[in-house]
């Protein structure tokens, strides 16, 4: 499965979305070193740390990784991809685990490109990128892998539910309605409810806070009807 995987990672039409990508994480990467870390007029190891823990805790990131998952997994199920995996003898139970072995790969691949932008910026401000490493949290990363691979369940379960490229749309409209609406019941009702809203719970992996077991299991419930309805799909779905 891996060597199928890294296979497409090379593939040509990967680097149209590889690059959309990779601005959009350059983009972050500047918002933060040039205002944010430049607000706080932090400077060599201080200002590694500081950039190396908002990288691992930005969930905007993680809505770039959606729509990079949505629009790669479309792709896959509208070109027959997945169909050919099917002809080729594979049984759907295996197809599913394979796009869950997709996930981890596709995660760690936006991980490394996230690392990259930033380290791009960090000769610009009197860093490098082993500072940028050496301050990492690697318990923070590990957050960060669980986050973006509960994330990616998600994205992934959505494409084989319904794989038009529109479907980013609805993504987007409901990322900024929850965002929107978890800040309302916190400021307004002082209540923190909002946890139990799908993305908040999932946000909880990269906090700083320690899970409670309410928090943990109710992650793991999402996650686990993200991955039902992802087999679910697969199951039923008549690949063309």
């Amino acid at each position: 499965m891996i060597t199928i995987e890294l296979k497409l990672l090379k593939s040509k039409k990967q680097i149209l979305p590889a690059a959309v990508l990779m601005i959009a994480l350059l983009f972050l990467a500047f918002i933060e070193y040039w205002f944010i870390a430049g607000q706080k007029q932090l400077e060599a190891t201080d200002l590694a740390s500081f950039v190396s823990i908002r990288a691992s805790q930005s969930t905007l990131a993680a809505l770039f990784f959606i729509f990079w998952m949505l629009q790669l997994s479309i792709h896959l199920i509208n070109a027959g991809y997945y169909k050919m995996l099917l002809l080729a003898g594979w049984p759907r139970h295996k197809v599913f685990f394979y796009s869950i072995v997709q996930i981890c790969l596709y995660v760690l691949s936006f991980m490394l490109l996230n690392f990259i932008c930033y380290s791009i910026f960090s000769f610009f401000r009197g860093t490098n990128p082993f500072q940028l490493l050496f301050q990492t949290d690697y318990n923070a990363l590990l957050s960060q892998f669980l986050y973006l691979t509960a994330t990616g369940f998600i994205a992934l379960a959505l494409a084989f539910l319904r794989p038009n490229p529109v479907m980013a749309l609805p993504v987007l409209i409901y990322w900024l309605l929850e965002g929107w609406l978890a800040g309302f019941i916190h400021r307004k009702l002082e209540s923190d409810t909002e946890l139990f809203l799908p993305l908040q719970a999932f946000k909880q992996i990269i906090s700083e806070n320690l899970l409670n077991t309410q928090q943990t299991i109710l992650i793991a419930i999402y996650a686990l009807v993200a991955l039902l309805v992802l087999h679910f799909s697969i199951q039923k779905r008549m690949f063309v």
